[in-house]
């Protein structure tokens, strides 16, 4: 994973330094890419839970470029409304009272205005905010000059938990969103230690 909001405080740090060293080597290095995986990342300090995706586009979207028709773009506002949905793509133990607070997508491919929600008026399921790390900002009808080549996108939730010391793990729905996407090597780090799983359609569900 090429990146993760920092924590304050020694803890968010040594879960980092974990995620870091627990997920695959093809997870964070750069170049390698493969259709039908990603990358989970989940870091809990105190009553926040970070949750990170990295993904081949391809998994999400069946193609790797800047929409060229309208069924593209189509599918591009899909797939963003789903991320926008973060409550119900991860269901932690419902006694830990977790709701997502902010979402956060890039892709070197897809431009912030493809990525914003449909509504930024507070209808939206969930509270975005985008940040400019240096991504491609061509318009739809010109894609990048990488536009034919592999393309990812990154995913970042932050959740807030009103009891943290009753959340025991997560179900994650994003197999069931996007049927692209066949495995999930997934990285947990927290005040319980670390942990790492391979998740499928069949096994949809972290401990910890």
């Amino acid at each position: 994973m090429r990146r993760i909001q920092r924590f304050p405080g020694q803890a968010a740090l040594a879960a980092i330094i974990v995620l870091e060293s627990a997920l695959p080597v093809w997870a964070h290095e750069p170049g390698v890419h493969v259709h039908g995986r990603a990358a989970l990342e989940i870091a809990i300090d105190g009553a926040i839970v970070q949750v990170n995706l990295n993904s081949p586009l391809d998994n999400l979207l069946r193609f790797e470029h800047a929409p060229r028709n309208e069924k593209e773009h189509q599918a591009v506002t899909a797939m963003t409304s789903k991320f926008n949905q973060a409550n119900s793509l991860f269901i932690f133990t419902p006694a830990a009272q977790c709701r997502v607070e902010s979402t956060d997508l890039t892709s070197p491919v897809l431009s912030p205005d493809l990525l914003a929600p449909a509504s930024d008026s507070g209808k939206s399921a969930d509270k975005s905010t985008r940040k400019d790390s240096g991504a491609s900002r061509t318009t739809p009808s010109t894609p990048s000059p990488a536009a034919d080549m592999h393309a990812e996108l990154e995913a970042t939730w932050q959740f807030r938990c009103a009891q943290p010391q009753a959340l025991q793990g997560v179900d994650v729905r994003l197999f069931q969103m996007f049927p692209g996407l066949q495995r999930l090597d997934a990285a947990v780090a927290g005040p319980k230690g670390q942990s790492s799983a391979k998740l499928s359609p069949e096994s949809t569900r972290l401990k910890w």
